[in-house]
């Protein structure tokens, strides 16, 4: 599925990747010919290259944090521009991927890019063949995407479709995808892109309130085959603990407790991290008694990457508002003495 028509709207790149090559060009390290292509290994996105920003937020952590330094509060004024290059039209929350010398850049409606990062040379397009009634069941929000992961030889998404797909990083063509939902039966819908922990391709999703209980859930595949090795709901169902937290909601009324941002892991834990989001609707009256907690709303998890099982949970506030508590999870390393009685996770 390798495509090279002309996009639709003509924006400038990220203000960082432009930084970045304008003032970086000595150290920045030139675009891997095809043959050349280092594969991405468990160990290198655990300890990624300086130069390097091979996912969402860098690291696994989700910090953020560059250790590159050559760009500083001297020298920051003499930046400039080096190159643009259009993009899809529409929406976009996106931040590219840096490995290699080449950028990937996730786009509007599954569109991912790729550019020679010192020159802004493009290298080839993917353009998903979405169906042509997609949105009238998934809603416009579907179309914004933050990231793509990388693993191997092979970059990794979530679909506006509902699928999880891997395409070659060196050409661009589709080399394996696995459907999540059947979109048209089940509404939920991907905001964030993947990371990769430990081989396995972890995703969450905007389960949206029509989509019941069963469309709020994280799931891991296989990264290089796309095989699904588990799903993990976040509401709890009849038989699972924290059910009674639902007092008498029925199962069908229970939902849009979505886990739409990026995750973060801790590979020495093997824990995934992931915030969930409120319920619909959000006021606790609207569905029952508002002293119930309706787990696992505004919660962080920590999930086995394994097999998916909730390690530990923490609720932050049982939500009648809206406020949300999806967002990346910061891992820190520090030394704390906590009570036992106090806290659930020890």
């Amino acid at each position: 599925m390798l495509r090279q028509s002309p996009v639709a709207a003509l924006v400038r790149v990220t203000a960082n990747a432009v930084l970045l090559l304008a003032a970086a060009s000595p150290v920045t390290a030139r675009a891997q010919a095809p043959d050349d292509f280092v594969p991405v290994t468990d160990a290198m996105l655990q300890d990624p290259a300086p130069e390097d920003w091979p996912m969402w937020r860098r690291t696994l952590d989700s910090w953020g944090y560059s250790p590159l330094d050559q760009i500083d509060k001297e020298n920051v004024g003499q930046l400039q521009l080096v190159w643009t290059r259009p993009m899809a039209a529409r929406t976009g929350e996106i931040t590219p991927l840096a490995y290699g010398g080449f950028l990937y850049v996730p786009q509007a409606e599954d569109v991912i890019q790729a550019f020679d990062a010192a020159t802004g040379d493009f290298r080839w397009q993917y353009r998903r063949d979405l169906p042509d009634d997609l949105y009238g069941f998934v809603g416009g929000n579907a179309r914004n995407n933050r990231n793509v992961a990388i693993y191997d030889r092979l970059i990794i998404n979530t679909s506006d479709d509902n699928f999880v797909f891997a395409i070659d990083a060196v050409t661009g063509e589709e080399v394996w995808e696995t459907q999540i939902f059947d979109y048209q039966v089940n509404s939920a819908t991907h905001s964030s892109g993947p990371i990769v922990a430990d081989g396995r391709v972890i995703s969450g999703r905007s389960c949206r309130p029509w989509g019941g209980p069963d469309a709020c859930i994280i799931a891991a595949h296989d990264a290089l085959t796309g095989e699904e090795l588990w799903r993990r709901r976040v509401i709890a169902a009849p038989g699972e603990p924290g059910n009674e937290t639902w007092g008498d909601v029925p199962w069908e009324g229970r939902q849009h407790v979505g886990a739409w941002m990026v995750p973060s892991y801790d590979p020495e834990l093997e824990l995934i991290y992931m915030g969930t989001s409120v319920t619909s609707p959000a006021p606790k009256f609207y569905l029952d008694d508002p002293s119930n907690s309706y787990l696992y709303h505004n919660s962080t998890l920590a999930l086995e990457v394994e097999t998916g099982e909730i390690r530990w949970y923490y609720q932050h506030m049982v939500d009648h508002w809206d406020l949300d508590h999806p967002f990346e999870r910061l891992l820190v390393d520090t030394r704390v003495s906590p009570n036992p009685d106090a806290v659930s996770w020890i």
